[in-house]
């Protein structure tokens, strides 16, 4: 566990530069598959799948670092339902199929999240 200890500010940094990446991936390829440009919707979220697993990866040694925290496992799950949410909000977008409640569902669960990162909502 000393590698993970060590090295904490490091994942914390991989961890937020992921959620940047997230934002501007997820959006891009929302747009792009709603302006039917479709393999340039899929190369966005193919990278958009990429940085869910360095998230997530990033995102447990952090989990484990802090103790397994109520907070940050309640984030870390909500964490999980979102990128749940904004793979099938572009997948059925991709369809064509109504995505805006998913989107939107999506992008609340995002700022929630950003907002509990942040310690602007915390219990």
């Amino acid at each position: 566990m000393d590698f993970f200890s060590d090295n904490l500010n490091l994942f914390l940094k991989i961890h937020q530069s992921s959620w940047i990446f997230i934002v501007i991936l997820f959006l891009t390829s929302y747009i792009l598959y709603s302006k039917q440009k479709v393999k340039a919707g899929d190369l966005t979220q193919f990278a958009l799948r990429l940085f869910f697993i360095v998230m997530v990866i990033s995102g447990g040694v952090l989990v484990t670092a802090y103790n397994f925290h109520p907070f940050y496992v309640t984030k870390g799950v909500i964490a999980l339902i979102m990128m749940g949410i904004m793979e099938s909000s572009n997948v059925r977008r991709k369809k064509g199929t109504k995505s805006i409640l998913l989107f939107l569902v999506g992008i609340v669960l995002l700022i929630v999240i950003i907002l509990m990162g942040l310690r602007v909502i915390s219990f």
